[in-house]
C-alpha cells in the first residue's frame, strides 16, 4: 500500500489533502454553527424561491406566481422534524416548496472547495469562485422555475426532472466551469516526488 502512495505524484497528494482538509472543515463549520440556525440557508432558500416566482412571472406574461415562507412538520425515521420552505404559489395556492436541500448551499461549496485546492493565483481563484457563484446561483433558479413549470404542465415528467435531468444538467454546468478554471493552469500533476 506504501508502494503505491509513493507512486502518486505530489500534487495530487496536495490536492487530496486540501480537499479532505477543507471538506472537514466545511462540513464542521456548516453543521456546528451555520445549519442550526439557519444563518446561510434561510436568506439563500428565500431568495432562490422569490427569483424563482420571478422568473416565472416574466416568462408567464403575468404576476400570478408569488413566493411566501412556509414551515412544514413532517414525521421522519428520527422523529418529528419541522422543514422550512420557500413556497411557490400560483394564483394564491401552494404548488411547489422550495427546501433548504434544493437552494444550492452544497454546490456551491463543492465548486469553491474545488477550486480552493488547485494550484493557481489568488485573483484567478478570487474571479472564478465569484462569477462561478453568481452563475450557480442563477442555474439554480432557472432549474426552480424549468421544475415548477414542468409540475404545472407535465406533472409526470416532474419527478424524473427534478431528481435526473436537472442534477445532470447542474453538474455538468459546474464541471464546465472547473475545466474553464483549469485550462490556464501549469500541469503540474505530471511530476512524481
Amino acid at each position: 500500500m506504501s508502494d503505491k502512495w509513493e507512486n502518486i505524484p505530489k500534487a495530487v497528494k496536495t490536492f487530496l489533502f486540501k480537499a479532505l482538509t477543507l471538506l472537514i472543515v466545511w462540513k464542521s463549520i456548516y453543521l456546528v454553527f451555520l445549519l442550526p440556525g439557519r444563518v446561510i440557508d434561510s436568506p439563500t432558500t428565500q431568495s432562490v424561491g422569490l427569483a424563482t416566482a420571478e422568473v416565472l412571472n416574466l416568462t408567464s406574461g403575468s404576476q400570478a406566481y408569488s413566493s411566501n415562507k412556509d414551515i412544514v412538520v413532517r414525521q421522519t425515521d428520527f422523529g418529528v422534524e419541522s422543514i422550512n420552505q420557500q413556497a411557490i404559489y400560483l394564483n394564491g395556492e401552494k404548488i411547489v416548496a422550495i427546501e433548504d436541500a434544493c437552494n444550492g448551499i452544497e454546490l456551491l461549496a463543492l465548486y469553491i472547495g474545488f477550486i480552493l485546492c488547485l494550484p493557481a493565483s489568488l485573483s484567478r481563484k478570487v474571479s472564478f469562485s465569484l462569477i462561478g457563484l453568481v452563475a450557480i446561483f442563477f442555474v439554480n433558479i432557472f432549474r426552480c422555475a424549468t421544475i415548477t413549470w414542468i409540475l404545472l404542465n407535465y406533472p409526470n415528467l416532474f419527478s424524473f426532472a427534478h431528481h435526473y435531468l436537472f442534477t445532470f444538467i447542474v453538474y455538468v454546468f459546474i464541471i464546465w466551469f472547473w475545466i474553464l478554471f483549469t485550462k490556464k493552469l501549469t500541469p503540474q500533476y505530471a511530476t512524481k516526488q
